[in-house]
């Protein structure tokens, strides 16, 4: 369970957004998919920043008309690059569990963009951890059996 690449618990591919794309759209994204965060990438695809649902809410301008993805133009509305958190950290996909697990507890984060040659691939959240630990729970021990067949 310790040794599992993140790979085989990742969300893949990663819903990832653009820095200079306002809030309104990232929360549409972030509605439309069921997620509560999203790795913000450059046009390499690489990861410089992440903002999350509650980030995102709470640096909308109150009364703001929520456009979305509709393109429309909303001055009072920030960019994403002006309320994402830059001090991302991210993880390998052949990178153990138990190391995902614990830069999350270190760093009191809930998600680590998966990279590959600085490009996102996937993204693992607590949720992902935490239904690995359930489903591993739930496995009979396999004493004595072989646990590969």
């Amino acid at each position: 369970m310790h040794d599992t690449p993140i790979r085989e618990l990742m969300t893949a591919p990663a819903i990832s957004i653009t820095a200079d794309l306002s809030l309104d759209v990232a929360l549409e994204l972030l509605r439309s998919h069921d997620i509560r965060r999203l790795p913000v990438t450059d046009a390499r695809d690489r990861v410089v920043g992440i903002i999350t649902e509650e980030d995102a809410l709470l640096a909308m301008p109150e009364g703001a008309t929520f456009l979305g993805e509709s393109g429309a133009f909303a001055p009072d509305i920030p960019p994403i690059k002006k309320v994402m958190s830059t001090d991302v950290h991210v993880i390998g996909p052949d990178e153990p569990v138990s190391l995902a697990a614990r830069m999350m507890v270190d760093h009191k984060i809930g998600a680590l963009p998966v990279v590959r040659e600085d490009s996102v691939i996937g993204i693992v959240t607590e949720s992902d951890l935490f239904r690995h630990i359930a489903r591993s729970l739930a496995e009979p021990t396999a004493a004595g059996s072989d646990a590969s067949s």
